[in-house]
Protein backbone atom coordinates (compact mmCIF):
# COMPACT_ATOMS: atom_id res chain seq x y z
CA UNK A 1 0.00 0.00 0.00
CA UNK A 2 3.08 2.43 0.90
CA UNK A 3 5.41 3.39 -1.32
CA UNK A 4 9.80 3.60 -0.18
CA UNK A 5 8.91 7.04 0.65
CA UNK A 6 6.77 6.10 3.66
CA UNK A 7 9.60 3.99 5.29
CA UNK A 8 7.53 4.19 9.05
CA UNK A 9 3.84 3.59 8.33
CA UNK A 10 1.12 5.23 9.76
CA UNK A 11 -1.36 3.45 12.21
CA UNK A 12 -4.79 3.64 11.25
CA UNK A 13 -7.59 2.86 13.34
CA UNK A 14 -10.29 0.67 12.18
CA UNK A 15 -12.82 3.38 13.31
CA UNK A 16 -10.65 6.16 11.33
CA UNK A 17 -13.29 5.93 8.28
CA UNK A 18 -16.28 6.79 10.57
CA UNK A 19 -14.76 7.72 13.91
CA UNK A 20 -16.56 7.00 16.89
CA UNK A 21 -14.67 10.15 19.48
CA UNK A 22 -14.26 12.59 16.70
CA UNK A 23 -16.26 15.07 14.49
CA UNK A 24 -13.98 14.87 11.67
CA UNK A 25 -11.69 11.58 10.27
CA UNK A 26 -8.34 12.71 12.08
CA UNK A 27 -4.89 12.65 11.08
CA UNK A 28 -2.80 13.08 13.87
CA UNK A 29 1.08 14.47 12.71
CA UNK A 30 3.92 13.30 15.47
CA UNK A 31 7.56 14.64 14.40
CA UNK A 32 9.68 12.03 14.46
CA UNK A 33 10.73 8.42 15.31
CA UNK A 34 13.42 7.05 18.04
CA UNK A 35 14.41 3.61 18.57
CA UNK A 36 17.44 1.96 18.62
CA UNK A 37 18.21 0.71 15.04
CA UNK A 38 17.40 -2.53 15.28
CA UNK A 39 13.41 -1.45 15.95
CA UNK A 40 13.30 0.61 13.08
CA UNK A 41 11.32 -0.90 10.67
CA UNK A 42 8.06 0.04 8.92
CA UNK A 43 5.53 -1.58 11.77
CA UNK A 44 7.41 0.90 14.26
CA UNK A 45 4.55 3.55 14.69
CA UNK A 46 2.02 0.68 14.32
CA UNK A 47 3.45 -1.47 17.01
CA UNK A 48 3.66 1.54 19.42
CA UNK A 49 0.17 1.95 19.11
CA UNK A 50 -0.52 -1.58 19.42
CA UNK A 51 1.65 -1.73 23.05
CA UNK A 52 -0.02 1.28 24.18
CA UNK A 53 -3.46 -0.08 23.59
CA UNK A 54 -2.52 -3.14 25.04
CA UNK A 55 -0.68 -2.19 28.09
CA UNK A 56 -1.80 -1.48 31.80
CA UNK A 57 -0.34 -0.77 35.40
CA UNK A 58 2.43 1.67 34.92
CA UNK A 59 1.46 2.65 31.28
CA UNK A 60 0.75 5.97 31.52
CA UNK A 61 4.58 6.77 32.96
CA UNK A 62 6.69 5.76 30.49
CA UNK A 63 7.50 6.27 26.87
CA UNK A 64 4.84 6.01 24.16
CA UNK A 65 2.34 5.27 26.50
CA UNK A 66 3.09 8.54 28.39
CA UNK A 67 2.60 10.16 24.92
CA UNK A 68 -0.53 8.70 24.32
CA UNK A 69 -1.74 9.76 27.85
CA UNK A 70 -0.72 13.62 27.59
CA UNK A 71 -2.18 13.46 23.77
CA UNK A 72 -5.80 11.94 25.06
CA UNK A 73 -5.88 15.01 27.99
CA UNK A 74 -5.01 17.68 25.55
CA UNK A 75 -7.90 16.56 23.32
CA UNK A 76 -10.49 15.69 25.61
CA UNK A 77 -9.73 17.23 29.16
CA UNK A 78 -7.11 16.75 31.81
CA UNK A 79 -10.08 13.72 33.65
CA UNK A 80 -10.57 11.56 29.88
CA UNK A 81 -12.06 8.50 30.23
CA UNK A 82 -11.51 7.39 26.90
CA UNK A 83 -8.24 5.16 27.27
CA UNK A 84 -5.84 4.51 24.28
CA UNK A 85 -8.83 1.91 22.89
CA UNK A 86 -10.80 5.31 22.33
CA UNK A 87 -8.34 7.34 20.88
CA UNK A 88 -6.79 4.81 18.62
CA UNK A 89 -9.11 3.35 17.11
CA UNK A 90 -10.68 6.09 15.84
CA UNK A 91 -7.66 8.23 14.42
CA UNK A 92 -4.81 7.62 12.38
CA UNK A 93 -1.64 9.07 13.22
CA UNK A 94 2.29 8.47 11.68
CA UNK A 95 5.52 11.04 12.26
CA UNK A 96 6.48 13.32 9.51
CA UNK A 97 10.10 12.43 9.48
CA UNK A 98 10.25 9.48 8.47
CA UNK A 99 14.58 8.88 9.15
CA UNK A 100 15.57 7.06 12.19
CA UNK A 101 16.27 10.29 14.31
CA UNK A 102 18.41 8.52 16.99
CA UNK A 103 18.01 6.13 19.63
CA UNK A 104 15.82 8.89 22.25
CA UNK A 105 14.00 11.35 22.55
CA UNK A 106 15.31 15.21 22.16
CA UNK A 107 17.53 14.77 19.33
CA UNK A 108 16.45 17.04 16.97
CA UNK A 109 16.06 15.82 12.92
CA UNK A 110 18.51 17.89 9.91
CA UNK A 111 17.31 19.84 7.68
CA UNK A 112 17.82 17.25 5.21
CA UNK A 113 15.63 14.45 7.05
CA UNK A 114 12.43 17.74 7.09
CA UNK A 115 12.89 18.25 3.29
CA UNK A 116 13.03 14.13 2.46
CA UNK A 117 10.26 13.26 4.41
CA UNK A 118 7.70 16.07 2.54
CA UNK A 119 7.21 13.00 0.12
CA UNK A 120 5.68 11.13 2.31
CA UNK A 121 3.41 13.53 3.97
CA UNK A 122 1.95 13.89 0.66
CA UNK A 123 1.13 10.16 0.37
CA UNK A 124 0.19 10.04 3.32
CA UNK A 125 -2.50 12.91 3.10
CA UNK A 126 -3.69 11.36 -0.29
CA UNK A 127 -4.22 7.88 0.68
CA UNK A 128 -6.29 8.85 4.09
CA UNK A 129 -7.71 12.11 2.99
CA UNK A 130 -8.17 13.33 6.12
CA UNK A 131 -10.80 15.80 7.29
CA UNK A 132 -8.80 17.62 10.11
CA UNK A 133 -5.20 17.23 10.57
CA UNK A 134 -3.76 17.72 14.00
CA UNK A 135 -0.09 18.27 14.03
CA UNK A 136 1.80 18.01 17.25
CA UNK A 137 4.65 20.50 18.04
CA UNK A 138 5.68 23.98 16.97
CA UNK A 139 9.19 23.04 15.41
CA UNK A 140 7.11 20.23 13.48
CA UNK A 141 4.41 22.92 12.27
CA UNK A 142 6.49 25.16 11.47
CA UNK A 143 8.50 22.90 9.29
CA UNK A 144 5.03 21.31 8.10
CA UNK A 145 4.30 25.04 7.03
CA UNK A 146 7.67 25.20 4.98
CA UNK A 147 6.93 22.38 2.87
CA UNK A 148 3.49 22.29 2.13
CA UNK A 149 1.91 25.22 0.23
CA UNK A 150 -0.67 26.73 2.66
CA UNK A 151 -2.65 29.82 3.70
CA UNK A 152 -3.10 30.63 7.63
CA UNK A 153 -6.35 30.83 8.84
CA UNK A 154 -4.99 32.02 12.62
CA UNK A 155 -2.20 31.37 14.89
CA UNK A 156 -2.95 27.50 15.15
CA UNK A 157 -4.33 26.70 11.96
CA UNK A 158 -3.84 26.81 8.14
CA UNK A 159 -5.17 25.52 5.22
CA UNK A 160 -2.73 22.79 3.23
CA UNK A 161 -2.88 22.35 -0.26
CA UNK A 162 -1.51 19.10 -1.39
CA UNK A 163 -2.27 17.66 -4.78
CA UNK A 164 -4.96 20.05 -5.36
CA UNK A 165 -6.82 19.12 -2.59
CA UNK A 166 -7.14 21.50 0.75
CA UNK A 167 -7.09 20.02 4.20
CA UNK A 168 -7.62 21.96 7.39
CA UNK A 169 -4.46 21.54 9.92
CA UNK A 170 -4.18 23.15 13.17
CA UNK A 171 -0.82 22.86 15.91
CA UNK A 172 -0.34 22.08 19.50
CA UNK A 173 2.72 21.80 21.77
CA UNK A 174 4.04 18.23 21.64
CA UNK A 175 2.91 16.28 24.38
CA UNK A 176 6.61 15.08 25.42
CA UNK A 177 7.20 18.73 26.14
CA UNK A 178 6.11 20.97 29.30
CA UNK A 179 2.16 20.86 27.74
CA UNK A 180 -0.06 23.40 29.48
CA UNK A 181 -3.69 21.29 29.49
CA UNK A 182 -5.21 24.84 30.62
CA UNK A 183 -3.95 26.39 27.30
CA UNK A 184 -3.91 23.93 24.76
CA UNK A 185 -7.16 21.80 25.46
CA UNK A 186 -9.57 24.25 24.37
CA UNK A 187 -7.13 25.01 21.38
CA UNK A 188 -7.28 21.16 20.30
CA UNK A 189 -11.16 20.89 21.31
CA UNK A 190 -12.27 23.95 19.36
CA UNK A 191 -10.26 22.66 16.56
CA UNK A 192 -11.50 19.03 16.13
CA UNK A 193 -14.50 19.15 17.14
CA UNK A 194 -16.11 22.31 16.63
Amino acid sequence: MWSDAVAVHPWVGNLYPSPLHFKYRTLIVGESNYTTPDKYKSSLVIDCVLDDMSTSGDRDTVGFCRFSTKLRRVIWGRHESFGPLGLWNSVAFYNFVQPLVGDRARIRPTDEMWNESTAAFVEVMQTLNPVRVLVLGKANWENLLRSVPHKKIGPYIAELEVASTSFRAGFINHPSSSLSYTTWHPIAKTFLFA
